[in-house]
C-alpha cells in the first residue's frame, strides 16, 4: 500500500512537473527549490486535472482555461454551496406523527365499533377500512419524504385542474348526505374534493408568492392571488354548503399570506369583506337556514335537547362523565348508539370519556408538540417556498384540530371540522399522511438546531 501510494505521488509529480514546464516555454528554467508543502500542492492540483481528464497533454485545449478558472476563483466550493443540503428528517416530528396515527386508530376502534354493527352488522367494519386507508398513506409518506419538494412546483397546475375537475363532479354526481352533497364515489371508497382543496390553495399561495419575492407588498401578487384562488374554491364550497372547510380554506389561506408579508392592512380589508359576504349568505339564503339553527341553539343546547341540540347534549354528557381518569378504554356509553358520529366528528368525546381529563390533556399535548415541531421546520428552512408550503399545512391542520375540540366542547358552534389522526375517513387520512410526508421532506433540507 505504501509502495503504491509513492508510485501515485510520483506520478502526480510528474504530471504537476511537466505542466509547470510547458507553462514557461518562454522564460529560461531556472531552478527553484520546492518545498514538501509546494510539492503537496502542485501534486493536489495535477490530481485534479488528472481526475477531470486534463492531463499536460490537453493543455491549451477547450476546456483547460474553464478549469483554471474554476480553480482559480473557488466556484466549486460555490457551486456546492448552492446545491441543496440534506440534514436527515426531523425524527421528533415522524415519531410524534406516528404515535397520534397508532392513537387515533385504537381510539376509533373504541368510539366506532358498536355504530358498526349498528350499520353494517360488521363491528371492524370503521377500523378495517382504516387500517387499510392508514396503510396508504404511509406509503405515501414514506415515498414523499424522499422527494425534492421543490419538483412540487412543476405539479402544480396538474393538481390544481384535478382538484377543479372533482369540485365540479361534487356538483354534477355528487354523493349526498346529511342534506349536502361533498363526496364522489369511487368504487370501493369516497373521495371528498373539498379536502384536497384545502391542500390546493397552500401549494398555490406558497408558489405564488415563493415567484413574487420582494412584489408580495404589492396589491397585484400580494392581494389578487389569494382572492382569485378563495373566490374559486370558496365558491364551490358555497354550493356544496360545506361551511366549515370554507372557513378552513380562507384562514388557511390567509395565513400563507400573511407569512409570506402581504400588506396586513389590506388582507384585513379582504377579510372583513369576505366575512361579511358569507354573513349574509348565511343570513338570507335559504339554503343556510341549518346554520341559522345551530347558531341560535349554540347559546343554550339544552334548549332542544332531543332535536337541533340533541348531538351537542349528548358530547357534553360524554366529556363531563369522563371525570379525571375516564371510564377505561372501550367503557364509555355514550358510544353505545346515545352520540351520533362518534367514529368522525365526535371521536374526541369518547376520548374525554374513556381516559378522562388526563388522557385528553396527554393527546392534546401530542398534539400541541405536533404543531411545535412543524413551525420548528418551518422556521428552519430557507427556501420561501418549503416554509410557505409548511406554515400553511401546519396552520391548517392547527385550525382544524382546535375547532374539533371547541365544537365537541360546545365552545364554538356544530360544524363538520375531523380531527386530524383520529377521525374516520379515507380521503382525509391519506391526504393528512401526504402533508406529513410533505413537511418531512421539507425537513431534510432544514438546518437542524439541536
Amino acid at each position: 500500500m505504501e509502495d503504491r501510494r509513492k508510485t501515485k505521488h510520483r506520478q502526480y509529480d510528474g504530471i504537476a512537473s511537466r505542466e509547470q514546464h510547458g507553462r514557461r516555454r518562454a522564460m529560461p528554467e531556472t531552478p527553484s527549490p520546492r518545498s514538501e508543502a509546494d510539492r503537496a500542492h502542485r501534486r493536489a492540483k495535477a490530481q485534479n486535472r488528472y481526475s477531470a481528464g486534463m492531463t499536460p497533454e490537453t493543455k491549451n485545449k477547450p476546456g483547460e482555461d474553464a478549469a483554471d478558472r474554476i480553480l482559480r476563483r473557488d466556484e466549486v466550493r460555490h457551486a456546492r454551496l448552492r446545491a441543496p443540503r440534506y440534514y436527515g428528517i426531523d425524527i421528533p416530528f415522524l415519531v410524534i406523527s406516528l404515535v397520534l396515527l397508532c392513537v387515533g386508530l385504537i381510539m376509533m376502534y373504541s368510539a366506532s365499533y358498536a355504530w358498526a354493527i349498528y350499520d353494517t352488522g360488521n363491528a371492524n367494519y370503521y377500523i378495517n377500512r382504516q387500517l387499510l386507508f392508514a396503510v396508504v398513506g404511509v406509503v405515501f409518506m414514506v415515498v414523499i419524504t424522499f422527494f425534492d419538494y421543490r419538483i412540487m412546483k412543476k405539479f402544480l397546475w396538474l393538481y390544481m385542474l384535478i382538484v377543479l375537475a372533482m369540485l365540479i363532479m361534487v356538483s354534477a354526481i355528487g354523493l349526498e348526505g346529511g342534506g349536502a352533497k361533498r363526496w364522489i364515489n369511487a368504487g370501493i371508497f369516497t373521495l371528498q374534493p373539498s379536502e384536497f382543496a384545502k391542500l390546493g390553495v397552500i401549494w398555490f399561495l406558497a408558489w405564488i408568492y415563493d415567484k413574487a419575492g420582494a412584489r408580495v407588498k404589492s396589491f397585484t401578487w400580494g392581494i389578487l392571488p389569494l382572492a382569485g384562488i378563495l373566490f374559486v374554491v370558496d365558491a364551490f364550497l358555497v354550493t356544496q354548503k360545506h361551511i366549515s372547510a370554507l372557513l378552513l380554506v380562507t384562514l388557511s389561506g390567509a395565513a400563507v399570506a400573511f407569512y409570506a408579508g402581504v400588506n396586513w392592512k389590506w388582507l384585513a380589508g379582504v377579510g372583513a369583506a369576505g366575512a361579511g359576504g358569507v354573513s349574509l349568505l348565511v343570513a338570507f339564503l335559504p339554503n343556510f337556514e341549518y346554520i341559522r339553527a345551530r347558531l341560535a341553539i349554540f347559546k343554550d343546547p339544552f334548549s332542544d335537547p332531543l332535536d337541533i341540540g340533541y348531538q351537542t347534549v349528548q358530547s357534553i354528557y360524554a366529556v363531563s362523565s369522563g371525570g379525571l381518569f375516564g371510564l377505561g378504554l372501550g367503557r364509555s356509553v355514550q358510544k353505545q348508539l346515545f352520540l351520533p358520529e362518534t367514529q368522525n366528528d365526535y371521536v374526541f368525546s369518547i376520548v374525554c370519556e374513556e381516559l378522562g381529563l388526563v388522557g385528553a390533556l396527554m393527546i392534546i399535548a401530542l398534539f400541541a408538540a405536533f404543531i411545535i415541531c412543524g413551525f420548528r421546520i418551518a422556521m428552519r428552512v430557507k427556501d420561501v417556498f418549503g416554509k410557505l408550503l409548511v406554515s400553511g399545512i401546519m396552520t391548517l391542520l392547527a385550525m382544524q384540530i382546535l375547532l374539533n375540540i371547541m365544537v365537541v366542547t360546545n365552545a364554538f358552534p356544530v360544524t363538520g371540522v375531523s380531527l386530524p389522526f383520529f377521525s374516520y375517513g379515507g380521503s382525509s387520512l391519506v391526504l393528512l399522511m401526504i402533508e406529513v410526508g410533505i413537511v418531512l421532506c421539507v425537513s431534510r433540507q432544514a438546518e437542524k438546531t439541536y
